[in-house]
């Protein structure tokens, strides 16, 4: 943790201890690392994010192949805080199995209590929502409650269990596509967790993927047992050695996980010289209530870090169209330098970022039917240089060949 110390004569030091006081107003605590303003913002808009992806019960993101985990939610995981190994760092029996495992948190997918019942852990970027500069998580199945997955060496944990006394193989391989098949086979084998089947949400099954974390989402809200217990996600293991430029978005404690989640803060801060905001969250202890996110300025130990951007703004301009005769509205875009050089792998990010700032205005979401992401990568393709991009949410949603025929101009 840094400590700044200040050798200044005692009246300077007077006034700007005033000025500081003035300026933070609660915002300062005694026995605290000195926070700026700038990254209280930065930790208060982290903890307004998880608040909305929380709400955020979409089931699919910027196209039907994207599932709702990838834009939406709360993907976290427990730890215990230890001077043996970092919070980050996959143990040696995950990065031998190729997956370990995290939680799902939403809504429409809650749960009353973490894996032993512990009260810190660390949250990720939805994977759509990653930063420039840091690696995507790979998120590869979802079991409803617990999966018991050390029990599971196949298939970085996704496969079938070897104390499993029933066919407990990922739920496709079964012929387990949908919520009500995963609930009837629940039942019929006795809850027990460890003959459930996982559904399989691998990036490379597409639609299907989608699919599964539908019936995943439903299937947590059938079982009576799901809220009880948290869910479990298998995700890909990571190398470690390069802890800035992991998915981590921030630390979070539950009741008297505090200073374990300070922490795991200053640990990371020294490691990778970036500081995670911690929020302070709370699970709902009945299905009827939802769980809670805040920032406190006084939980910090460092001053959270800034974040890398696809856009630097946008605002919303009127134009006339000589193709619809009519004036228009049009997002005018200023991309970052990482905006304007994504590679085609991330313009799907860039899109979940003008989503997420942009997307609940009723110009956008009463009028897109796909025509906003064909404009986003046809700007791509033959205007990446252009200053702004200018895309109209009425446009249709044409060919590539057509929108880049019409100069990223489709009609209306």
């Amino acid at each position: 943790m840094a400590v700044i110390n200040f050798i200044l004569s005692e009246v300077v030091m007077k006034t700007i201890w005033v000025a500081v006081t003035l300026y933070l107003g609660s915002f300062f605590s005694v026995g605290y690392a000195l926070g700026d303003a700038a990254g209280d913002m930065r930790g208060q808009r982290v903890a307004d994010d998880l608040r909305e992806q929380y709400m955020d019960q979409r089931m699919w993101c910027t196209r039907y192949s994207a599932p709702g985990f990838t834009c939406n939610g709360i993907i976290l995981r427990v730890t215990i805080p230890s001077t043996a190994y970092k919070f980050w760092a996959p143990s040696p029996t995950s990065v031998s199995n190729g997956g370990w495992s995290y939680s799902y948190l939403r809504k429409d997918v809650k749960f009353k209590r973490t894996v032993r019942y512990e009260n810190n852990g660390n949250i990720l970027h939805a994977p759509l929502l990653t930063p420039p500069g840091k690696r995507v998580a790979n998120v590869l199945c979802a079991f409803p409650e617990d999966g018991g997955t050390f029990t599971r060496p196949t298939q970085e944990g996704c496969g079938a269990s070897t104390k499993a006394t029933a066919d407990s193989r990922v739920c496709h391989e079964q012929g387990i596509l949908t919520a009500e098949q995963w609930i009837t086979k629940h039942n019929k084998d006795g809850l027990g967790n460890l003959n459930q089947c996982a559904f399989n949400v691998r990036d490379n099954a597409n639609e299907k993927a989608t699919q599964s974390f539908e019936a995943f989402v439903k299937a947590s809200g059938m079982d009576k047992d799901t809220f009880e217990i948290q869910n479990e996600l298998r995700l890909a293991t990571w190398d470690p050695l390069n802890p800035k430029t992991l998915p981590i978005k921030a630390l979070f404690y539950l009741p008297g996980g505090l200073a374990d989640a300070q922490y795991d803060q200053s640990d990371f801060l020294n490691a990778s010289g970036d500081c995670l905001p911690i929020v302070q969250m709370t699970l709902p202890q009945t299905p009827a209530e939802d769980a809670t996110f805040a920032y406190v300025p006084s939980d910090q130990k460092c001053s959270p870090s800034p974040v890398a951007e696809y856009i630097q703004s946008a605002t919303w301009v009127e134009r006339f169209d000589p193709g619809s005769g009519r004036n228009e509205w049009s997002l005018s875009i200023t991309p970052t330098q990482y905006g304007k050089e994504a590679t085609t792998d991330q313009t799907d990010s860039v899109l979940a970022e003008l989503q997420k700032k942009y997307g609940a205005d009723p110009r956008w979401k009463d009028n897109d039917g796909g025509g906003m992401r064909r404009q986003l990568v046809c700007h791509y393709v033959i205007a990446r240089n252009k200053t702004p991009w200018n895309i109209e949410p009425r446009r249709k949603d044409v060919s590539e060949q057509v929108a880049e025929a019409s100069g990223c101009n489709p009609p209306f």
